[in-house]
């Protein structure tokens, strides 16, 4: 086994993606910044597979042969929309839970996974609130608590056993006839998992920082399509202050679709597929379906 495999497993390989991405930033959807009325609910339900069949350590080395990890992952989210003093705030809360199978790199099994991830704190605030203009442009920090399965010593786990902070800063713009743009941009902060790798061993990532891009159009009442990209980079990570081999860095390519089954009622379906990736597992597919209630 060389040595770039096992530094990774040591290291546990993180946790990996949820929807929100262990070590990566909260991915959004094409509309997310577009806020709701004051007053407004959402419960959203996403359910994600992915799967991947090599890994990238950051010194370039591939391992393919006999290499993959699959994953199925459920989120409950609730959001409530608010107006505080003139603003617009939106707290939330994300929930969710999954499991991880399929793991090996170059012959060596990795254990599975199951359970609950890590629980999510946010709220956005939207300090440009434009209808006029179709110009919206918000803050939301995610607080990633601790309270996932977690067994030390394991290769995968759907909890990192550490707390995260991700800021994230949103632009939305109509651009007319139905068209629209979205931007973001997300900056992580990671504490230590001090029973890493063997139980015992202490883990440290630098920061991660991801951009994301959005271009969508509604082409009928109750329809919008969107593409978008996505870009990592950052995040190596540190077992016992020797590098693992795991960061964050890669490109993603995006496409989306969705439909208002009724007014208050809509479904999304999303696929996504990982390139230029280096330090983890690229994905060669994810697909997320996402229903949407408003009350």
């Amino acid at each position: 086994m060389t040595t770039t495999i096992q530094r990774a497993l040591a290291a546990g390989l993180c946790a990996l993606p949820l929807m929100l991405g262990s070590a990566h930033g909260a991915d959004v959807n094409s509309t997310d910044y577009l806020p709701a009325l004051a007053g407004t609910n959402l419960l959203v339900f996403y359910s994600q597979y992915a799967t991947r069949s090599e890994y990238v350590s950051t010194s370039g080395q591939t391992i393919s042969s006999k290499t993959g990890l699959d994953s199925y992952v459920d989120i409950l989210r609730y959001v409530h929309y608010m107006d505080i003093g003139g603003i617009l705030i939106a707290p939330q809360v994300l929930l969710p839970a999954g499991t991880l199978y399929n793991g090996r790199i170059a012959g060596t099994d990795l254990n599975a996974a199951a359970g609950l991830g890590d629980p999510i704190l946010a709220t956005t605030v939207w300090v440009v609130n434009n209808k006029a203009t179709e110009t919206y442009v918000g803050l939301m920090p995610y607080l990633f608590v601790p309270l996932g399965q977690y067994s030390s010593g394991e290769a995968l786990n759907l909890g990192e056993n550490r707390w995260k902070l991700d800021l994230q800063a949103g632009w939305y713009q109509g651009l007319g006839q139905g068209f629209a743009l979205q931007l973001t941009g997300d900056v992580i902060w990671y504490g230590d998992n001090t029973s890493a790798g063997n139980g015992t061993q202490t883990l440290n990532q630098d920061n991660t920082y991801q951009v994301q891009a959005w271009f969508s159009y509604g082409f009928a009442e109750t329809w919008r399509a969107a593409v978008g990209y996505s870009r990592f980079w950052g995040g190596t990570e540190y077992l016992g202050g020797v590098a693992t081999g795991n960061a964050t860095e890669r490109d993603q390519v995006r496409l989306e679709l969705s439909k208002f089954i009724t007014p208050t009622f809509q479904v999304l379906g999303l696929v996504q597929r990982d390139f230029n990736t280096s330090g983890g597992f690229p994905e060669d597919f994810r697909g997320t379906v996402r229903l949407l209630q408003v009350f």
